[in-house]
């Protein structure tokens, strides 16, 4: 490698930016599925008691949702509750630090028993004196997964098109180098040397690289991760897209394995092929 001049670092440095966009297209799906995670555990209609309903308006509301057609399940939430879950959802904003008072409603929480059938229910709730306001997030949740088929798949597609071209450039590497030692590769066959042992070398060549390109995408990905998680909770703390310890070293284990072995089986196809077409 130290002998190969700029090509074993233009195969490393390769490897490093392919296995790099595969470890954001993977933080960014395990994120978006946390976001869809999120949306569709809030599917849920929320119905907003008016401040000025007494207790009278509110059992009778609770009555009402009870015999709508769809409803599977409802919960009364208060609006102690509601503002104690809040702060404890949001914590990094620390809310009690920027509002006195409590802003929130009371509220009922209502489970519909299919999606398809939100728009109707909340519509019949939102008809309900004492109501103030019915809010669900649907269609937000069908746009963003939407968004979320489609990234995964054009995601596919770059990462096989990396893959191939990252192999390509390893193939051509460790090839320049065979053909640069064609008289001594002969020699060695020559004499008795079996393939695999002359290949031995080469295949380290290329897991060597893997292993570096693997370190250097590892130490970049932690820190552009870290540095957008930090924006994004500074201007979006809505979203939850901060990944749990396990989901991100799950991405650096991946990150790792898919840089060796791309090392690993590019450095091995490229001797393969040179020794037959050489020796």
């Amino acid at each position: 490698m130290s002998r190969g001049g700029m090509m074993p670092i233009i195969a490393t440095t390769t490897i490093a930016v392919s296995i790099f966009v595969l470890g954001i297209f993977l933080l960014l799906s395990f994120n978006l599925n946390n976001v869809m995670k999120s949306l569709h555990s809030k599917l849920d209609i929320i119905a907003y008691v008016d401040a000025a309903a007494d207790k009278v308006t509110v059992d009778t509301i609770n009555i009402q949702i009870s015999k709508v057609a769809g409803v599977k399940k409802f919960d009364f939430i208060s609006k102690e509750e509601a503002w104690q879950q809040m702060r404890e959802s949001y914590n990094n904003l620390k809310l009690e630090e920027i509002v006195d008072n409590n802003p929130l409603p009371d509220a009922f929480k209502i489970e519909v028993t299919s999606l398809n059938e939100i728009k109707s229910v909340a519509d019949m709730i939102r008809s309900f004196e004492g109501v103030e306001e019915v809010r669900y997030g649907g269609d937000i949740a069908e746009r963003i997964e939407l968004f979320t088929r489609y990234l995964s798949f054009a995601g596919i597609i770059l990462i096989a098109l990396l893959v191939i071209a990252t192999i390509m450039i390893i193939f051509n590497t460790i090839r320049l180098t065979v053909l640069a030692r064609e008289n001594e590769l002969n020699i060695m066959s020559l004499v008795g040397a079996t393939k695999s042992f002359i290949k031995k070398p080469f295949v380290l060549e290329g897991l060597y690289m893997g292993m570096i390109a693997s370190f250097v995408a590892i130490v970049c990905l932690k820190l552009f991760y870290n540095v957008a998680v930090m924006n994004i909770e500074k201007n979006l703390p809505f979203l939850p897209l901060n990944l749990s310890g396990g989901e991100i070293n799950m991405v650096f284990v991946i990150v790792f394995i898919t840089g060796i072995l791309l090392g690993v089986f590019g450095g091995y196809f490229s001797v393969t092929n040179s020794l037959k077409a050489e020796i």
